[in-house]
Formats: structure tokens, sequence, C-alpha cells
């Protein structure tokens, strides 16, 4: 019966060529087919602690966990007779490696950037036998700032089987949180809230978080989702034994099941959202050309149209990219530049003591400690202040999301008010490009090659006088190099404030694009659409 059913939302689509909607009909086969696995996916924020929670639900250390954020690749584990692990690249080749190259390709320290090209790793281990028809999948920080396969990501959304949202206790619910609950709930009905890193909170405060979280997403999303408080660390082992007893057990035992519930949802979804095509066609329906471009008028008014849009979108992106610079300076040249310079004068004199020999030497140990330190030292600058920098990013991405999220209500809005046909909800979120590592660079001790000449040169008695015009140079390489700091941050920054500004711009440009598609005059009759209708409501 269900198949019939898509059959004719299949049929439906082609006539009407509704091609979001044959593009979903196309993941729902998909999720069909594979019945190998029942997919319980891991979502949430960047170091919300999604892969301790699965390395902790695992029982063995399997995914890679760290101050940096692992790249946009796609982890899946699953059980398997041995321990195995394949890499799919984007080329489509495949690589077998051991547990313990993991981290070469899926951190962004040893891998930045996806610069290997990983596209997917598949994981088989002996010990997930008790859940041998459950495949967890661990997903990209969906809030970090290293995302670099934007099409692996959001095209997961409609892979979704089981969900666990992650939600750290630190900053519980976000509107973030809140977008990836939202979206993960459109494509199932198991969808689960794990409340992260609650070693943060008291008894009393864990209790009041909890709740808080169970009524927000009740009051926001008009749906009941359990949570599940959890921890890595040791005293907390009874929370993670409730997931595994009152969440992944049951799954695993009832995977057809659940799997049949999981598919019934997401074809109601889109049954509703072609239903909803279908309505507006019918409206439209036996219109004469000027009645139709008088509705179409009062739905895509000026606010509504593209190039108005673009200015829109184009405006939040002048502001935030022109912000960006005045910030960073005021955070690595105000605030930090003392504290880095006297850092390095402490560390150069307590250096200087023990380079020995002549001139050259002396200079030489001083490039070469000059080079390292200043490295060392703003690399630890540029960790430190990563959330700040994610902040200003989150800030852009936080603005583009709003915006998308009000155009999107103000259309629906319109086309239930002109049209009186409501659409199904949706959600969409822009992504965010990588912080590229800085790029250190220091001068020559001397200007002159006056060390050259280090065979006329007492060292015994001028050695002062050579740590005073080393101490002098600081100021001017510690400015330097800030400001080369400052500059690639912006760089990159802003470039991530203009991918997320195309997004958004592709995003509602897709959307406009289908409304006028569906109002746009077509050869299908009223009967035709009606029968249509019909059909879909028998079911």
């Amino acid at each position: 019966m269900k198949q019939t059913l898509i059959q004719h939302i299949e049929n439906i689509a082609k006539k009407q060529n509704f091609q979001n909607i044959l593009k979903e009909i196309a993941d729902l086969q998909v999720f069909a087919d594979d019945d190998q696995f029942l997919d319980v996916v891991v979502l949430g924020q960047f170091k919300a602690g999604k892969s301790s929670l699965i390395n902790d639900l695992l029982g063995k250390a399997i995914l890679p966990v760290g101050v940096l954020p692992v790249t946009a690749v796609i982890t899946r584990i699953f059980y398997g007779k041995k321990e195995n692990i394949i890499l799919t690249l984007l080329d489509g080749s495949q690589i077998e490696i051991g547990l313990k190259d993991l981290p070469d390709y899926v951190t962004e320290k040893l891998n930045p950037e996806n610069k290997k090209q990983v596209y997917l790793v598949d994981i088989s281990l002996p010990a997930l036998k008790t859940f041998k028809n459950l495949r967890f999948i661990d997903t990209p920080g969906l809030g970090s700032a290293f995302k670099h396969n934007t099409t692996v990501t959001e095209n997961w959304f409609n892979k979704i089987g089981v969900a666990f949202v992650v939600i750290s206790a630190a900053q519980p619910l976000s509107e973030n949180d809140l977008e990836v609950i939202a979206t993960a709930a459109e494509q199932s009905p198991e969808v689960h809230l794990v409340l992260s890193k609650i070693d943060l909170l008291s008894k009393t405060e864990l209790e009041e978080v909890t709740e808080f979280l169970s009524r927000k997403t009740r009051e926001k999303l008009n749906r009941t989702f359990q949570v599940f408080p959890y921890s890595i660390l040791n005293g907390h082992e009874q929370f993670k034994k409730s997931i595994r007893k009152n969440a992944l057990l049951p799954l695993a035992g009832n995977q057809g099941g659940t799997r049949q519930s999981i598919y019934n949802h997401k074809l109601k979804h889109l049954a509703a959202l072609t239903k909803s095509y279908l309505e507006i066609r019918l409206q439209m329906a036996g219109k004469k050309e000027d009645e139709r471009q008088v509705l179409k008028n009062k739905i895509l008014d000026e606010q509504m149209q593209l190039q108005f849009v673009q200015k829109e979108l184009a405006y939040i992106s002048q502001h935030y990219e022109d912000e960006t610079r005045k910030k960073l300076e005021q955070i690595f040249l105000i605030d930090r530049y003392n504290t880095l310079l006297n850092t390095l004068q402490d560390s150069l004199k307590k250096n200087y003591e023990y380079w020995n020999g002549n001139l050259y030497a002396v200079a030489r140990n001083y490039e070469s400690w000059l080079k390292q330190d200043m490295k060392d030292e703003l690399q630890k600058l540029e960790r430190e202040t990563r959330p700040l920098s994610e902040q200003m990013l989150a800030g852009a991405q936080q603005h583009f999301n709003h915006y998308t999220s009000h155009f999107r209500e103000r259309l629906n809005q319109r086309i239930e008010q002109v049209l009186q046909v409501s659409l199904p909800p949706e959600e969409f979120s822009v992504s965010i490009e990588p912080l590229k590592k800085p790029d250190i660079s220091t001068s020559w001790a001397f200007e002159s090659h006056i060390d050259m000449l280090w065979f006329l040169i007492p060292m015994r008695l001028l050695r002062k006088t050579f740590l005073k015009n080393f101490l002098r140079q600081l100021p001017h390489e510690t400015e330097k190099n800030l400001r080369r700091l400052v500059s690639i941050l912006t760089k990159n920054i802003n470039k991530a404030i203009e991918q997320s500004h195309a997004e958004a711009l592709e995003y509602i440009q897709s959307r406009l694009e289908s409304i006028e598609h569906l109002l746009a005059r077509q050869t299908s009759d009223v009967d035709e659409l009606t029968g249509f209708l019909a059909e879909l409501e028998a079911f």
C-alpha cells in the first residue's frame, strides 16, 4: 500500500514537474532499499560531545576527540566480524587503513580542510554485536567553523533514521540546536535529546535544565522529546546505561518496526508537501492571466522579489564583513599585544643566557628562537581566541538563518492568506567555511650583514648590547605577526560570511523559483488536479 502511494506521488511529481518532490522520493527509496542497518545519526553543534558519546557507548576510543573539530567527513560505525576501516574518497575510490591511522584522515590537524578528499569512513567492529542491526553515524559539528563538504552534511538530513541530538549543558538549547532538532524531527519520529557534560551541573541544576529542554522543545516544535542526561566522567555510568537500556536496545530489538515507522513518517511529510503544491496549482487553475497576475503580485510583492532579497542579504553580509577587521584588531592588537610582547621578552632573556659562541652563532640562535616561539605563542593565542572568532562567524550565520526563516514564514503566510493553502514546515541553516592556520613570518636578526664580521666583534664585552638590540626588535615583530594573523583571520571569516550569504541566497532563490513555477500557467485542468488530490486523500 505504501509503495502504491509513493508511486502515486512520483507520478504526480513527474506530470507536474515538482523537481524537489522527485529528489525527496529518490532519497526515500534509498532509505527503503538499504534495510541492512537502521542508521542512528548523532547530530549537534561543534564540541557538544558527539564523538565522545559514541566512543563511550561503543566502549572503545574509536573516534578522535580534542580541542579542534574533525573535518566534514561522515563516519559510519557498525558490527563486523573483524575490525576494519574503509575510506571512500570523493572520486569514488576506496582504501583500507588501520585504526591508529584514522586521525590522519578525519582530524583538522592532520587533514586540514579535508585535503585528502575523504567522503565517507566506514568502521566495522566486533564489539557491536549487541547492536548488529544498528549503524552509528558521526556527523561534523553543525556550528563548527570547519565545514568543507557542505553537500555531504546537508544531504545527510534526508537519510536520518534515528537521531540523537547532543546538546551541551554549557549552553543548553541555542537557536541552532532548535533548528537541528526541528530538521531531524521532520525526517524521523525517533528523535532523542542527549544533554551532555552534566558534570558541570549540580543535581538541582540538572533537573532544571532537563525540564527546560523538555518544555522549550515541546513549545517550539509541538512534540515531546525524551531527554537523556549524560557525561563521560566517572560517577555518571548510570546515564550511559539509561541510553543503552531505554533507547538503543529497544531500537535494536525492533529494527523492522522502527524502520517502517520512520518510512511512514517521511512518506507522510512527502505527501503533505505534494498535497500543498497541488492545492496551489488548483487555486491557480482556470484563472485568466490578469487574475493570475493579481494573485501572484499579492504573494510575491516587492519585499518578496529576488532583487529586494539580494539587496537585504548583501547589506547583512557587508555589515558583518566591515566589523570583522575592527573586532579582530581590538582582540589581537589592543587586548593581547602587551601580553604577547612581555611573554616573548621574558623568553628571550631566559634563552639568551644559553646562547654561546660568536655573533653569527648567537644571531642564528635568535632567529631560530624567534621563529619557533612566535609560532608557538601565536598558535596558542589563536586557539585561545578561536571561540571569539567563532562567535563572530556564528553571529553572521545566525543573522542569515533568521532572515531565511522569516522569509519562509512570510512566504508561507502570503500563500495561506491568498490561496488558503498551508505548506508543511521545513528547515534551513547556512554552513561555515574553515578558519585557516596563520602563516608565521619573522625577520633576520640584523638588517645588515654585521653578523658576518663576527671575528672582529668581542662578544664577551657586547653580549648585553646585542641582547638590547634583539629586545628592541620584538615590538615590531610582535605587531607585524599579529597584523598578519588579523589579516588571515579577516580574510577567512569574511570568506565564510560570503559563503553563508551565497547559501542563503541560493535557498531563497530556489524557493521563489518553486513558487513561481507553481503559480505559472499550466496545462493541467481542474479535474486532473482534483483527481490527484483525491488519490492522496485516499491514503
